[in-house]
């Protein structure tokens, strides 16, 4: 018998994601408190629910997709709260990115009541959420994690345990930062290239085939060149992600520095009025800052 699956939270990310556990055959029932976000889900044939709580009683394993830790933590411990509502073996996963204290904290009220928690966030942005390409990094009890792989595995191939609860979200904030710190590096490499008159696409090919190349080079030709600053991963979600990882590193007295520059420049977007924007619209502060000028034709130049 096929599992029934119910997914909470169906925005940006939670959207496409519960799209591919539809495809992959999971009964679903969805809710989110946007009730037109459902719609395009309902129309594939998925269950719209009443309320988070009619989401549970439909479901076998229930997955949420939440912006923040607050929201997590009171979808989940409020009196009538996913956690009170499961039933005992049920699965509850949450694929948000959040501080790792929240899952702590959630597991074992959870377990307490014989309900299976395990976190869950991913990396890959909407475009890997749309592909069904995203990593999965799995906090939480091995056996359980192995119980839900098929429904995990329809956000993407790669579906890592990394440990216990606390450990997804501590390795998704590493991941993020160093996605981050790697995207304003190449950033502010493109920006000296155009200021000594260098075609962007030149540094592209020349860095691509060379050892400065990175994913976050492939933002040069699909997003910076062309001006397409539309959302995958938005400016506040990064900001707040890198205040996870600066929050976990100050807790394990570790020092460092590229994080909080990092953070300055999504600040500096943020107070540009640019939140919901993608991450690399931060170029455009960069070219603002050493007065280069974006053409007519959209390509990046002195």
């Amino acid at each position: 018998m096929t599992t029934s699956v119910g997914f909470i939270g169906v925005g940006n990310m939670g959207n496409p994601m519960a799209g591919n556990v539809l495809k992959a055959g999971f009964p679903l029932t969805v809710f989110d408190k946007h009730a037109p976000a459902m719609a395009n889900l309902v129309g594939a044939g998925a269950k719209a629910g009443g309320s988070a709580a009619d989401v549970v009683d439909r479901s076998e394993i229930v997955l949420t997709c939440l912006p923040a830790s607050p929201d997590v933590e009171a979808a989940y411990l409020e009196p009538g709260g996913l956690v009170e509502r499961a039933r005992p073996g049920m699965i509850l996963i949450d694929l948000s990115s959040v501080l790792p204290s929240t899952p702590r904290t959630i597991e074992p009220r959870a377990r307490a009541r014989g309900v299976h928690f395990l976190e869950a966030p991913v990396s890959g942005g909407v475009s890997g959420a749309r592909a069904a390409t995203l990593a999965v990094m799995v906090g939480g009890d091995a056996a359980v994690l192995e119980r839900a792989r098929p429904v995990l595995r329809a956000l993407g191939p790669n579906v890592f345990h990394v440990g216990a609860v606390g450990a997804g979200n501590t390795v998704k904030a590493i991941n993020n930062m160093m996605s981050c710190v790697n995207a304003l590096a190449m950033m502010e490499g493109v920006a000296v290239g155009l200021k000594a008159g260098l075609d962007p696409m030149t540094i592209y090919e020349v860095v691509k085939a060379s050892s400065g190349s990175s994913k976050s080079l492939e933002r040069l030709p699909t997003a910076i060149v062309p001006r397409k600053f539309d959302p995958g991963f938005k400016v506040r979600l990064m900001n707040k992600d890198l205040e996870t990882f600066t929050a976990i590193a100050k807790e394990l007295h570790v020092p460092v520095s590229f994080a909080n520059v990092a953070q300055r420049y999504e600040q500096m977007a943020m107070a540009a009025g640019l939140a919901d924007q993608d991450t690399s619209v931060v170029m455009t502060l960069i070219e603002r800052l050493a007065a280069i000028e974006p053409p007519a034709g959209g390509k990046p130049g002195a």
